[in-house]
């Protein structure tokens, strides 16, 4: 057996990571100040753009809920500043054929109500998340890590007690796996896999998550403040099992839909971190506290691939070749985005020489108006003369830009194509995604662990999050043949199923249509350090602090 020390992994490559804080002192914007008394007991004020969904770890799936989660509970492991996973609620030993690994939960691990944080916890979570019963949208998670008998629990097929996870005893938390898994560390970290103490569940009820005195946290913080739609308050927790390490008090996460409202709320030291697009990239890009960071997450169009005038495929292509992707990246967004190639990102997902995924593939999509009139002339032999699609969005001041060029830039160039908007917030398009009830969605995906899987995997047949219901017997064979069939184990081989996989679904297909790969542009009150992001997961707020 291998003694964690020595297992310690690096999740994420240099090109991977990145940290983004300010020392400079001074002013940011037009006179936020930041070098006031305070340090730990000044609060960090976060602005999200959309509301938070769930504290349910076990049923969130959006960006606002699992930052939050990550705020304020914790899981087996956690990321380190350097992008190294380092033992959070355990220490931990890997079998020498890569099959078991047994998690030994520290002693001094406990929950807010002072209950002690055990194996249990995790066997019961885990069991949770696979049950079909809770139709969670990360369900297939425990599958992703090959955990012995995931598939049949998630089916049906075999009860949650035979998912390959164990209590061996109050502290001893052991997983079997049936093939090894290079990144599981790395994924345990993610909300998901985050223990749940299931008396507690059980006294809440329907209430469980639906408030703050409805939780338990085991975190870095515990969850003070719930203004539904407003602001979350996030406290210091003096009895997280790491609170030494950690500076900060206090975190606010505020909803603020419009970035000129999170400028100005900036700019008066009511907000400390934002995120900006557009016009406001430009207005303050050489302001101090200014920074741009790269993502994995990708915003895409999902066409319904079974709605009756989607189901073309010619439609499907020549949507995809009108667009200009370069236009929205440099013109619309200007925050460091990219346009996509491919739905996998760059920087994001390397083979075992190191190789970048778009690198060893192909660029599978981008702008041609040439092929774009000639695939929509094939599609109105079908269709009609006049095609009218309803465009789906959010509303984010970004996804609304983004929807507004789409419509133009499909209208002026495919003659005969009528195009109607609908706007509605993200919870609501969140839901209407998963229930298949739109005809072209803008939408996103964040991939939860560096590795194309976790992106190709939700385009699967029946895969939860696979809100386009596209399905493929060759995409399905090929994704099943890297992930736990034949090429499993093969590295150079499963690599190639899913660069054939993407291939087929994009430039075939036309089943997916990538548009950019997300860049941030941000706004960071000079004073705060340690506002760490990973291309990958969520990123996390439990480095950041005021410069003492």
């Amino acid at each position: 057996m291998q003694k964690w020390k020595k297992m310690l992994i690096t999740a994420l490559s240099a090109a991977m990571f990145a940290g983004c804080s300010s020392s400079s002192g001074g002013e940011a914007g037009n006179g936020n100040t930041s070098t006031e008394t305070g340090s730990a007991g000044k609060p960090i004020t976060i602005a999200l753009t959309s509301n938070l969904m769930t504290m349910d770890a076990t049923q969130a799936a959006d960006g606002s809920s699992l930052t939050m989660l990550s705020a304020c509970m914790s899981g087996l492991t956690m990321t380190a500043k350097d992008g190294t996973m380092v033992p959070d609620m355990a220490e931990w030993e890997v079998s020498e054929d890569g099959l078991t690994y047994t998690f030994h939960i520290f002693e001094d691990a406990k929950w807010s109500n002072g209950d002690p944080v055990t194996a249990h916890d995790f066997v019961y979570s885990w069991r949770r998340l696979a049950d079909p019963a809770m139709a969670a949208d990360y369900q297939t998670l425990p599958d992703t890590l090959h955990i012995v008998n995931a598939a049949e629990v998630i089916s049906g097929e075999k009860p949650t007690e035979e998912l390959g996870v164990r209590a061996v005893d109050d502290k001893t938390f052991e997983v079997s796996l049936s093939l090894p898994c290079d990144f599981l560390l790395s994924l345990v970290s993610f909300p998901p896999f985050y223990p749940i103490n299931q008396a507690f569940v059980e006294a809440e009820g329907d209430a469980y998550a639906q408030g703050i005195d409805h939780l338990l946290y085991n975190g870095e913080y515990t969850m003070t403040g719930w203004e539904e739609g407003a602001s979350y308050t996030f406290t210091k927790n003096p009895d997280y099992v790491h609170a030494d390490e950690f500076q900060n008090d206090t975190l606010i996460f505020r909803i603020v839909l419009e970035t000129q409202t999170a400028i100005l709320e900036y700019q008066q030291g009511n907000i400390n971190i934002l995120t900006m697009t557009g016009e406001m990239v430009d207005l303050y890009k050489n302001e101090p506290g200014f920074h741009t960071r790269k993502q994995a997450s990708m915003w895409y169009l999902s066409p319904m691939v079974n709605d009756p005038v989607m189901s073309n495929k010619d439609l499907r292509e020549a949507i995809s070749y009108a667009v200009d992707r370069e236009a929205i990246t440099s013109s619309v967004l200007k925050d460091g985005s990219i346009p996509a190639v491919g739905i996998i990102g760059r920087d994001f997902a390397f083979d075992a020489n190191g190789v970048d995924f778009r690198d060893s593939s192909e660029d599978l999509c981008g702008y041609d108006p040439d092929k774009a009139k000639e695939a929509f002339a094939r599609a109105k032999e079908a269709l009609g003369d006049t095609i009218t699609i309803d465009l789906y969005y959010e509303d984010s001041d970004s996804a609304k830009a983004v929807a507004e060029n789409i419509q133009q830039m499909l209208v002026t160039t495919l003659e005969g194509l009528e195009i109607t908007m609908t706007c509605k917030p993200k919870k609501t398009r969140i839901q209407d995604m998963l229930s298949h009830n739109f005809q072209l969605m803008l939408t996103l995906w964040g991939p939860d662990y560096a590795d194309p899987q976790s992106t190709l995997d939700i385009f699967t047949t029946g895969a939860a999050i696979n809100g386009g219901d596209y399905s493929s017997a060759e995409y399905d064979e090929l994704i099943a043949k890297a992930t736990k069939g034949e090429d499993a184990a093969d590295s150079a081989a499963r690599w190639q199923d899913m660069i054939e996989a993407e291939k087929i679904m994009i430039a075939q297909d036309h089943a997916v249509i990538p548009l950019y790969q997300v860049g941030s542009a941000m706004m960071i009150t000079p004073g705060i350090e340690d506002v760490l992001f990973f291309t990958t997961g969520t990123g996390t707020y439990r480095y950041v602090h005021w410069e003492e």
